[in-house]
């Protein structure tokens, strides 16, 4: 959700960013390679827009058996965009895109290639700029672009199924490649969610409507741009926020 922030924030700086809600219509081959493009089911095929609320049928990287049996051969790893491509590279799109809608993690990381191919930065470094400092977000790291202080949550797991719990807090699962790597706590998560959505500071309503603005269901959610609106069946009083997980951690922030 703070990436698709983020994208927005950049559109309504457009003169400066090189980005516009007109790009949400634009396939990803305007910006990203052939090279990168080859590595992704349905590359040549789908919008930013369609990365943005997981209508593009591109499979999700955490989800590659293969990704975790070669983050269990070296835990400690950094990876790169690239490698972590590498994991769909030869796999089947899920659906065609627009048909539906499946959240994919693959996507979130395409969209911080395509921001930092369009702005020549890092979308870390513009991530801390538009939103983690204005917001005062003093508790909150990117890891491993922001080094983490010794008093992190511990994440463990039943990894070997063997009804022991492993502390997996190392274990480096794509973290800072634009879909993985927030830390935080619920302070500075909840000035987030009401900058975003209930003080409504952090955007123009005209972004805000269009990132709230939702696609296909899954069933169970249904996806603006960068955000979800979840619990679906208790409308008109449903949610809006972002739900998340890692090996060893979860979590859910809903307004």
């Amino acid at each position: 959700m703070m990436i698709g922030a983020l994208v927005f924030l950049l559109m309504e700086d457009s003169a400066n960013s090189k980005i516009s809600y007109k790009d949400l219509n634009k396939k990803i081959s305007t910006w990203l390679p052939e090279s990168i493009l080859k590595k992704v089911p349905n590359g040549n095929l789908v919008t930013l827009g369609q990365l943005m609320n997981h209508e593009s049928g591109i499979p999700d990287v955490a989800e590659e058996d293969d990704f975790y049996l070669a983050v269990l051969g070296n835990p400690n790893k950094l990876w790169s965009q690239t490698e972590l491509l590498d994991f769909v590279q030869g796999s089947k799109a899920i659906f065609n895109p627009g048909d539906t809608a499946i959240y994919s993690n693959t996507t979130t990381l395409l969209v911080a290639m395509i921001i930092e191919k369009i702005s020549g930065r890092n979308h870390a470094d513009l991530l801390r700029e538009k939103v983690i400092n204005p917001l005062g977000l003093t508790n909150t790291y990117y890891h491993p672009h922001d080094a983490l202080p010794a008093y992190v949550a511990q994440g463990y797991y039943d990894l070997y199924r063997n009804h022991t719990l492993i502390n997996v807090s190392n274990f480096m699962t794509g973290n800072g490649t634009g879909y993985n790597g927030v830390y935080s706590n619920v302070i500075d998560l909840y000035r987030f969610l009401d900058a975003l959505l209930i003080s409504k500071t952090l955007l123009s309503q005209s972004s805000l409507d269009l990132m709230m603005h939702t696609g296909k269901s899954d069933g169970t959610n249904r996806y603006g741009y960068g955000i979800m609106r979840k619990f679906i069946e208790r409308e008109p009083n449903a949610a809006w926020g972002h739900s998340g997980r890692d090996l060893g951690y979860s979590a859910n922030l809903f307004y």
